[in-house]
């Protein structure tokens, strides 16, 4: 690393974004020169386990920045090595203090702990020593990471990938930096963020990192999210309780449901269990007692009535955990009680007010991920936000930065993952909890917005554009302005079609356009070539390039104009070639999850599709489209891909006959019309069910569910007497206009019925063809 480079980082580390300097250091101190040093590293004796580890990393990291020596030494060990009695006189040795030890204290009689809290840090230096520490548990861990971090170059981009100066002189002017995080909680909440030397070089705190005791440890939770089915489940107490249960349309349900907030012996038996948690883990920070994943609220006369009096559902949610926080305050006044505002409970009540223990997290899932909170489009959110604020002391945030349905695919949040970390401290937030790809490694740009978090979360006065520039040339070296080009592409495209992009947005949804494919194609290929004979970079490189190829594969459209203009996508314009390549890079990387609800089966992805022939009686037909396995959507572990010879491509998707209707294989057709794609088509389907001897009744169904509606538009029962037990059949749904579900999509559906005398259903392609003719349209506009 050039010195230049160096001297500008630690400059800009010389002013504090919290407090200010006290005193006036003339001391220039020579860390290291020419490879050797004079310092050692001084801790308590018998210091905490987080100091220990400080120092020893201190020590590590020092060492390989200069190829210096760095002794690590408790305060009797310093004493002696010490030519005269320890004095702010002259001394021997110089020392860098990690922890706020007696040792530390005598070189700064000053130097307070008041006001860090549990993870504020303090970096200075005090004639020729430098001290490092702060707030316990974890601060003295994160002056240590910050003092490498902002002062001498470091950086942590991912669990296994830093960038580590070398150095073998460091020159430090005089230090007195103070910070303070505006945010007690913070969570980056990805895959490789766990990790936990990562999250305690990146200051996170959060309670998914595994994060040891050595390293400080972090805010623990008990129960995380939607437990009053652990509290009060009905598996558990429909039977004895049904009155604790929500009341729909006039009667007690018994499912996955919520609970009916307004009964007095619910609350107290809620409160007495939340006490039993704590009895039993008494480390424990902070409790959920939060809604369960539906929106079946409890609408019996008390629980309406008080929703009603308060104008929101909220009202009812409140004043119960409000209850059960008064309960845990008598006996652990420093646990708090975490409840969230969702859906149906997101607009602040008006009336009743969350207890000083009591956390509110409210939850973003409806918001546009393509426009900062503040965007017309995100009004209804900001305003809950801005309502939270004014009555709720402790709020945190459940916010989302990824694609919950597609991983893999392009995500054009980039740009406002910092703005809103900023809108949300400007109102109150005091925790956030920031929900990306979190199953495994592979969501779009994971590494680059799980840093980037980190450091906004920690410090929200940073320029967000500048954190994503520095990522970009520092993991992507000379390929970094490129990716940064194309990253400016995606969010141009998206704000320019004024797309709602949320976190659940369709593969086959408008954005990417074709145009924008193409320009970031280019964009890569200029990466590509600025990094080429650089193995790590390449590999970068081939992973943030995955996004592309996956919307390739699973876009008809865009296939289709490809096709039309003798535009190369991908090798040969064949994709057999993409699918190869995405399980390559898939498996380069360890990525296991496609989605949310899908794990990764490359399986349909090594399959040459372009093997598979038109379907029979179907040859001569243009424009037919023919969907695939890798464009299934399989309830896995139990449908399945497996290869099969009968099949047109030698893959198909097989389900259980026995199995309910939820083992269904799914394919989306949300095209859109124009450049080769018609209005309306008629859809078919190629199933083979496997029946057992006189088997009767619904061999299977076929249906089109329409997402808008939410409803099935079209459903056909398959009876047993017109299958063909173990052979090939195609089934036609009917005539399907693709104008209909541009807002949300729809997809094609084969389901089993449960039934004993069918054996296994085998789905080998869903077929489109056309009944009109393709309206034109530019292609340029797509």
């Amino acid at each position: 690393m050039r010195a230049g480079w160096l001297l500008a980082v630690m400059a800009v580390g010389l002013i504090p974004w919290t407090g200010a300097a006290a005193g006036k250091q003339a001391t220039k101190i020579a860390l290291a020169a020419g490879g050797h040093t004079e310092y050692v590293i001084v801790i308590a004796d018998h210091a905490r386990v987080t100091h220990t580890h400080a120092a020893q990393e201190l020590a590590r990291f020092l060492g390989e920045i200069t190829g210096a020596d760095f002794p690590v030494m408790e305060e009797g060990q310093y004493r002696q090595s010490l030519t005269s009695p320890l004095s702010r006189g002259e001394r021997g040795k110089p020392a860098i203090f990690v922890g706020l030890s007696a040792a530390a204290r005598k070189a700064a009689p000053d130097a307070t702990l008041r006001g860090l809290g549990h993870d504020g840090l303090v970096i200075r230096t005090v004639g020729d020593d430098l001290l490092l520490y702060g707030g316990e548990p974890r601060g003295t861990l994160y002056a240590v990471y910050t003092f490498l971090e902002d002062y001498l170059g470091c950086r942590w981009w991912t669990s296994t990938e830093s960038t580590i100066p070398k150095r073998d002189t460091i020159i430090l002017p005089a230090l007195n930096d103070r910070q303070v995080p505006v945010l007690e909680y913070r969570e980056p909440f990805f895959f490789d963020a766990f990790d936990g030397d990562w999250a305690v070089r990146n200051k996170a705190n959060g309670a998914s990192e595994r994060l040891s005791a050595e390293q400080g440890g972090k805010i623990t939770y008990q129960g995380f999210v939607h437990t009053l089915d652990q509290l009060a489940g009905p598996k558990e107490f429909f039977a004895t309780h049904p009155e604790w249960f929500a009341m729909r349309e006039g009667k007690r349900t018994s499912g996955y449901t919520q609970n009916c907030l307004t009964n007095e012996a619910l609350k107290r038996h809620v409160a007495q269990r939340v006490l039993e948690w704590l009895r039993a883990n008494p480390t424990v920070n902070i409790v959920s007692v939060s809604q369960n994943d539906n929106g079946d609220y409890c609408q019996c006369p008390q629980c309406t009535a008080l929703d009603k009096k308060e104008g929101s559902h909220a009202g009812s949610l409140l004043h119960f955990v409000n209850y059960v926080a008064r309960a845990v305050a008598k006996e652990f006044p420093n646990v708090a009680i975490d409840t969230l505002a969702y859906q149906y409970t997101r607009k602040p009540p008006k009336y009743v007010r969350p207890d000083p223990n009591v956390i509110v997290r409210l939850c973003s899932i409806e918001c546009n991920f393509a426009q900062p909170l503040t965007h017309p489009s995100n009004k209804a959110f900001y305003n809950d936000l801005v309502g939270w604020n004014k009555i709720c002391k402790r709020l945190y945030v459940w916010d989302y930065v990824t694609n919950f349905s597609h991983y893999l695919r392009p995500q054009p949040n980039v740009f406002v993952i910092g703005p809103n970390v900023k809108t949300f401290v400007a109102h109150g937030v005091k925790g956030l909890f920031e929900q990306g790809s979190y199953q495994s490694p592979g969501g779009d740009m994971a590494p680059l917005k799980a840093w980037v978090l980190a450091h906004m979360l920690w410090n929200p006065e940073r320029d967000p554009n500048a954190l994503i520039k520095e990522f970009l040339n520092g993991y992507y070296g000379a390929a970094g302005p490129y990716v940064g080009r194309y990253l400016d592409l995606l969010h141009r495209d998206v704000t320019g079609q004024n797309h709602y992009y949320g976190c659940f947005d369709d593969v086959q949804s408008s954005f990417p356009t074709y145009r924008t494919m193409k320009r970031a194609e280019a964009l890569f290929r200029q990466a590509q070539a600025a990094v080429a004979g650089q193995p790590t970079l390449e590999k970068r490189l081939r992973m943030a390039h995955l996004a592309l190829t996956y919307t390739w594969l699973h876009r008809v459209d865009l296939q289709v104009m490809a096709e039309a203009e003798g535009y190369a996508w991908c090798e040969g314009n064949d994709p057999a070639n993409a699918g190869k390549a995405i399980a390559l890079v898939c498996q380069e990387n360890g990525i296991t999850r496609v989605a949310e609800s899908r794990p990764l089966d490359v399986t349909p992805y090594l399959t040459d599709y372009r093997k598979a022939s038109k379907p029979a009686g179907y040859e001569q037909v243009k424009g037919l489209i023919d969907l695939q396995d890798y464009r299934f959507v399989l309830r896995q572990p139990v449908t399945h891909a497996v290869a099969d010879p009968t099949a047109s491509d030698g893959m198909t998707a097989v389900t259980p006959g026995k199995e309910s209707e939820d083992c269904e294989v799914q394919t989306s057709i949300r095209f859109h019309p124009g450049n080769g794609i018609a209005n309306r088509y008629r859809a078919f389907v190629v199933v083979k069910a496997l029946l057992e001897p006189g088997a009767t009744g619904t061999a299977f169904r076929i249906g089109l569910f329409h997402r808008a509606q939410d409803e099935d538009i079209l459903v056909h029962d398959i009876k047993t007497e017109q299958v063909k037990s173990g052979e090939w059949q195609t089934w036609e749904y009917g005539v399907v206009d693709l104008r209909q579900f541009q807002r949300r999509g729809a997809h094609l559906w084969v389901a089993p019925q449960a039934n004993p005398g069918v054996k296994s259903v085998a789905v080998d392609r869903f077929f489109l063809v056309p009944v009109d003719r393709p309206a034109a349209q530019s292609m340029e506009s797509r």
